[in-house]
């Protein structure tokens, strides 16, 4: 009984390990993402706007080729998990190709787009990691449920019984 329950603390540590290692990986992302939006503000207000062009258009050009780089390594892998984060890299590099289009159209200043891209990353990480941590929970949970164990996955086979006899 008691090695039971120090088994069952194991696995527990062993999940929030594994949990905790996703939430942090997505967590540095988002940090450096952050940090990245936060430098094209700082640059854009110090440098000449021909620079700053060509700034943004060697960044953008470095994500498509990480973003290939990414895809390519999950195609090989066959990994979900990595292809999505090729898929992350890529809009990310949209996002930063278009600074120099969007505010243009929508007459806003760039910081404002900047801003507002940087809050919908942030949106999506922090759902993106409270649905990892709720998903992989409940898979640990159910690893260490005895419910299964207990009842089988037999269906039961019940005759139908008609309501209604007929009259003999």
């Amino acid at each position: 009984m008691e090695e039971n329950s120090k088994e069952k603390t194991n696995i527990l540590k062993k999940i929030k390990q594994i949990i905790s290692q996703n939430v942090f990986i997505n967590l540095i992302y988002i940090t450096l993402i952050t940090i990245y939006f936060i430098f094209f503000n700082i640059i854009k207000k110090y440098i000449n706007p021909d620079i700053f062009l060509i700034y943004i258009k060697i960044t953008s050009f470095v994500f498509l080729i990480l973003t290939i780089l990414i895809f390519e390594k999950a195609y090989k892998d066959d990994n979900d998990a990595i292809a999505l984060n090729g898929l992350e890299f890529l809009v990310l590099s949209i996002f930063s190709l278009l600074i120099l289009y969007i505010p243009r159209v929508f007459k806003i200043s760039d910081t404002t787009y900047i801003l507002s891209g940087l809050c919908l990353f942030i949106a999506y990480y922090v759902i993106k990691n409270i649905l990892i941590y709720t998903r992989e929970r409940k898979e640990e949970l159910d690893k260490l449920s005895d419910i299964k164990e207990i009842v089988k996955d037999e269906p039961i086979k019940k005759e139908t019984k008609r309501k209604n006899k007929p009259v003999e």
